[in-house]
């Protein structure tokens, strides 16, 4: 959400064209003499990414469509990209040179490319301001708003050897602003499925080891962020992995304020930068939550297996020694909370919820530098509690 948004813009442009912008040279395609139509096709021209041709340009009130896109790159002579129809609803450039659409649509887009490709049956986006041609081109973007909401649906993805993964819809919104910053927002990406035996072998052989041929997987997020509290709120940000397990994360961070996040905005590009400007920010609260649906007992009896033993007694064995493992901690009332959960998910795999609520807001700098100097203090500062299948 605190990224600049026109680098949001750009990575939307990057996924009609696939093609990072390099510049802003002479035009490889004619004109179409309409100013929305020629503008945006301009931003998909670059010097290693080329629109090579396209079919026609039609206009109905305040609706233009572009047909038969076809972009190429100097660079990859194998790379191609192609889009069967382009819709730009409500357009206008405006006198800086940026595009502003109420609405951008996309039908068929196919990547080919000698290492593999990709393909998506639509894209959508509202609200969307894509920069200038120049300001692509330039190493800081102006900050603002980028778009309201994004849909893309039907996603293959393959390389040389055959499909990768299927993604049935990625979605995000933009759902509050303050000013040009972003204070709310969502996405989704829901019925990604992974072909574990596509992917490199020595990558993947745990996953296939435990049974897995193939990983569905759905993730989602929300986040809001309250300038005037100055506060960040993560209610769920989950991956839920079908048939393996589920993990979730809830986080409330404070003092972060306009003045943080406008230069984050102005700092992404250097992350050490970036890692001082948090250094004040408070975590207030945080949650993992682990669910699992079968990864935990898949694991058990595989590595059970390797020893020799029927599940149980590699159970026993494990839970017996975290007594041993767990003096690390120095905090004896931790240690029994962990022995005592870690025992309950192991026996029987249900879910493990890892807390931490201090008594008041902790510096991430105090976090960060205990982290490195005292490492086994981090649950007493943090007020770390445990529980298992709750």
């Amino acid at each position: 959400m605190f990224v600049r948004a026109p680098r949001i813009a750009a990575c939307l442009t990057a996924a009609v064209s696939l093609i990072a912008l390099q510049g802003a040279p002479a035009l490889a395609f004619d004109p179409s003499g309409n100013e929305v139509a020629d503008t945006f096709l301009t931003l998909l021209d670059s010097e290693e990414g080329t629109v090579e041709s396209y079919g026609a340009v039609d206009t109905s009130g305040d609706t233009i469509t572009i047909s038969d896109i076809v972009i190429t790159n100097e660079s990859h002579e194998d790379s191609r990209v192609t889009i069967a129809s382009t819709v730009l609803t409500d357009g206008a450039v405006q006198n800086n040179g940026r595009l502003k659409l109420s609405s951008l649509a996309l039908q068929d887009l196919e990547l080919e490319a000698d290492d593999g490709g990709m393909s998506l049956a639509s894209l959508s986006v509202t609200g969307l301001l894509l920069p200038s041609a120049e300001e692509m081109a330039s190493d800081t973007p102006p900050v603002g708003p980028g778009y309201s909401t994004f849909e893309a649906s039907t996603i293959h993805i393959r390389d040389e050897d055959g499909k990768v993964a299927d993604i049935a819809q990625i979605s995000s919104s933009i759902d509050s602003m303050d000013g040009d910053l972003p204070t709310s927002g969502r996405f989704a990406v829901t019925g990604a499925v992974i072909d574990v035996t596509q992917l490199e072998a020595e990558e993947t052989k745990p996953l296939r080891d435990l049974g897995y041929e193939t990983l569905s997987l759905d993730l989602s997020g929300s986040a809001t962020w309250d300038p005037e509290a100055a506060t960040l709120d993560v209610p769920d940000l989950r991956i839920d992995a079908k048939e393996a397990a589920s993990l979730s994360l809830s986080l409330l961070l404070g003092d972060v304020t306009r003045d943080v996040v406008a230069q984050l905005n102005n700092n992404t590009d250097k992350p050490e930068e970036a890692m001082a400007l948090l250094q004040n920010v408070t975590v207030a609260k945080a949650t993992i939550r682990l669910e699992d649906s079968s990864l935990t007992g898949r694991i058990l009896d595989h590595e059970a297996g390797k020893a020799g033993m029927e599940r149980p007694q590699f159970v026993a064995g494990l839970t017996g020694a975290l007594p041993l493992m767990l003096g690390i901690l120095q905090n004896e009332d931790l240690q029994g909370q962990v022995a005592s959960a870690v025992t309950q998910f192991l026996t029987a795999p249900g879910s493990l919820e890892l807390t931490a609520a201090p008594a008041g807001p902790v510096p991430l700098s105090q976090v960060m530098g205990t982290a490195m100097l005292a490492p086994q203090m981090i649950p007493q500062i943090l007020s770390v509690g445990i529980a298992a299948n709750q």
